[in-house]
């Protein structure tokens, strides 16, 4: 028993004294761990006041801007950097796939560019607190490497329409099934779906081709569109169309009868809406624009009240025209087709008058006495006295092959009925303005007395002399004196 006691408190002693020498082992080991944190601790704080000194006015280290390192940088400097990137991708050229065509285009085509201003502020406060302070983000990144910046684009103010026609070219529309009429039957053509691309796709795709270091080329995102109708939906209404593409309707105007075909009835319902409101209903556009080309059966030109800009003198009171009127005949074409009649009543309505505003003619004050003055383009003779005009006659001149001359003349000689041995013919109240070869006279007669008719007075045929109507020679030759100036122009 005794032996026994002694053993177990042997084995007791044991276990404090390891109990005391785990006790002094931990003491060590607890400080050693908290001095190694301190000391990390310290480093860090050491390390993150120089990153934070050293990037005092300087953009942060390891960045880089689409290949180019922007990392511990002045503004100035970044902004020399940026206006590099900028330039380099200005004639960079992008291949757009469509599915049938490729369009190739520099980014300044495209109108995008580098917004340099903004890019610069973005990556001077990149990965810092106010401006000032690294973030642990910015950190915690460049533990793994270079950090990558990416510029701030802009579009320029036609960009949007640039894209937009660009597209537009690539795009094919959805067609409505249409209505067709052959051999008195109405068949109904199948729809047909299109597509196009989408637009802001397209854009934000291009803004990251932009940004990427090596980038050339990338795929338009093709957008289906659906016709608005099909062609079982217009199945029900077939009958109703055999129906008024049948109608022998006739558009009377006065005397006149004018029958559209059954391809144009046809023509003039809107299938869409029939769709949507579930009733015969007809595109007013269509028939506007058969009205339009059938028009020219009724209208009637007017002429315009002409009035001359010298004097407000009224040269020619003009005329009302007659119009028809296309509002009013496409309702009621459109009545007709309802109620199925066969005669619908055209509408016309006058036109009113218009006025024109012409300058004279004729130049007020070009000598200071008489003169007389030619218009060649007017066809038209006027008797001047300084600033006045005392006298407009219409005139023929020479033909293309036989102009009348242009310039600065007078009447040389006077002959009340002079002879041309060249085309035996007289012409009466001859007035020579050059030579005996041109000249002022009445229509000319031949010698059996036969005269020229007036109503070649305003177009061009003579051979080079100014011709005037009966009664209008006697006046211009009684008034006009040898030496008068003859002014002539177009």
């Amino acid at each position: 028993m005794q032996e026994k006691k002694e053993g177990s408190s042997q084995a007791g002693t044991s276990s404090q004294n390891q109990a005391k020498v785990q006790t002094k082992v931990k003491k060590p080991l607890g400080k050693m761990v908290l001095i190694v944190f301190l000391a990390l601790f310290l480093l860090l704080v050491i390390s993150y006041a120089a990153l934070t000194i050293v990037s005092s006015g300087k953009s942060l280290p390891q960045l880089n801007l689409v290949g180019i390192s922007v990392g511990s940088k002045t503004k100035a400097e970044i902004f020399m950097a940026v206006k590099q990137v900028a330039e380099q991708r200005k004639d960079q050229k992008v291949t757009i796939n469509f599915e049938d065509s490729k369009e190739t285009k520099t980014f300044n085509d495209l109108g995008l560019d580098l917004n340099v201003n903004q890019s610069v502020e973005k990556i001077y406060n990149f990965g810092k607190i106010k401006g000032v302070f690294p973030s642990p983000q910015y950190i915690f990144a460049t533990a793994t490497g270079t950090l990558k910046v990416q510029p701030l684009t802009s579009w320029n103010a036609n960009a949007s329409k640039q894209i937009s026609e660009m597209v537009i070219g690539k795009k094919q529309d959805a067609q409505n099934p249409k209505l067709i009429y052959s051999d008195n039957v109405v068949n109904i053509e199948k729809e047909k779906n299109g597509f196009t691309y989408n637009i802001q796709t397209l854009s934000d795709d291009l803004e990251v081709c932009y940004l990427k270091a090596s980038c050339d080329q990338i795929t338009g995102k093709k957008v289906a569109l659906r016709s608005n109708v099909t062609e079982s939906d217009l199945e029900p209404f077939k009958g109703q169309f055999n129906e008024i593409a049948n109608l022998k309707i006739v558009l009377k105007y006065d005397s006149r009868n004018i029958r559209p075909t059954g391809e144009n009835l046809i023509s003039f319902i809107d299938p869409e809406r029939v769709v949507l409101e579930q009733k015969i209903a007809y595109n007013d556009q269509a028939i506007d624009d058969y009205l339009s080309d059938i028009s020219g059966k009724i209208n009637k030109k007017g002429k315009n009240k002409v009035i001359s800009t010298y004097d407000n003198s009224v040269l020619d009171e003009g005329q009302e025209g007659v119009a028809l009127d296309i509002k009013v005949s496409r309702e009621a074409i459109k009545k007709a087709l309802n109620d199925k009649s066969t005669s619908v009543e055209l509408t016309a309505k006058t036109t009113p008058i218009e006025e024109e505003f012409v300058g004279p003619g004729f130049t007020p004050g070009k000598y200071p006495g008489k003169f007389i003055e030619v218009n060649l383009s007017d066809q038209m003779l006027y008797l001047m006295e300084g600033t006045n005009n005392v006298g407009s006659f219409k005139v023929s001149t020479g033909k293309w092959s036989m102009p009348t001359p242009v310039g600065e003349y007078s009447i040389n000689n006077k002959d009340p009925r002079a002879y041309s041995q060249e085309y035996n013919l007289y012409m009466p109240y001859w007035m020579a303005f050059i030579g005996s070869q041109y000249g002022i006279h009445e229509l000319p007669e031949w010698p059996d007395g036969t005269k020229e008719g007036e109503g070649h007075l305003g177009t061009p045929v003579s051979h080079g002399c100014i011709r005037l109507g009966r009664g209008a020679a006697e006046t211009v030759y009684s008034w006009t004196d040898v030496g008068t100036p003859v002014y002539i122009h177009k």
